[in-house]
């Protein structure tokens, strides 16, 4: 490992036991000032904010990146097109409300109304398909995204704002399944990070064993492959190689 290398490890070490110290949390200014002194590329920063969102750091005061206007609509496989024609047979039609009633009903649940929020439930039920199917990327199965938004929607209506009413309720269904495709993004993210370590240290096994047997130690492995001995003695249990 060179110098630069020992350096940037070294910062990067500091500013996640910074986030450890704050909450699992750094401002963007800290996150932007470690870029400059690293002088990353965009790509390179990019590949920071991925790591600290796999280490579950949370970047405070950044700025989310616009969607695109115009998204690209994901296909849904014929299981899913399948369930949501399924779900959307099996729920009850509701009756139309008023802008006046969805006020009152929104007032009464937030109040506690165990009616009023069984009417909005009944009422929003139809709407989260259609919520889901602005946020599929494909990453999940369609229909646990659906069921994602009936939970959503039960559990805002506990906490419901009546003066956000629909907006209010609707906003956070839709949070609450992209919170879950980002989930799944983060742990794919993860997976394919161990699938490459895990390559990386067979192929170094086979380097330095030249087929035969073993005669190395884990800390001549860490060397080789600028792992820690602790990583890789995880790799190998995992695999069953610890033998």
């Amino acid at each position: 490992m060179n110098q630069e290398q020992e350096k940037f490890q070294k910062s990067l070490r500091e500013l996640l036991a910074s986030a450890k110290e704050h909450g699992q949390q750094i401002t963007a200014e800290q996150a932007e000032r470690f870029a400059q002194e690293q002088d990353l590329t965009e790509e390179q920063r990019a590949m920071v904010f991925d790591y600290l969102a796999l280490e579950q750091v949370e970047v405070t005061g950044a700025e989310k990146k616009q969607r695109k206007t115009e998204r690209v609509e994901t296909p849904l496989s014929a299981e899913e097109e399948q369930f949501l024609k399924r779900y959307l047979e099996e729920l009850p039609v509701p009756g139309e409300l008023g802008e006046a009633e969805k006020t009152e009903l929104f007032r009464q649940a937030a109040k506690g109304d165990t009616l009023s929020k069984s009417r909005l439930v009944e009422y929003y039920m139809p709407r989260l398909s259609e919520i889901a199917r602005s946020v599929f990327d494909g990453s999940v199965f369609f229909g646990d995204l659906v069921q994602e938004g009936n939970v959503c929607l039960l559990l805002a209506l506990e906490h419901i704002d009546p003066e956000a009413g629909e907006r209010g309720l609707l906003g956070e269904i839709r949070e609450g399944m992209e919170d879950i495709l980002e989930e799944q993004r983060v742990q794919k993210h993860r997976d394919e990070t161990m699938v490459n370590k895990v390559n990386r240290l067979k192929d170094a096994i086979e380097d330095l064993s030249d087929g035969e047997k073993m005669d190395f130690s884990v800390a001549e492995l860490s060397a080789y492959l600028d792992m820690s001995v602790e990583e890789i003695e995880d790799i190998l249990r995992l695999t069953g190689d610890d033998k």
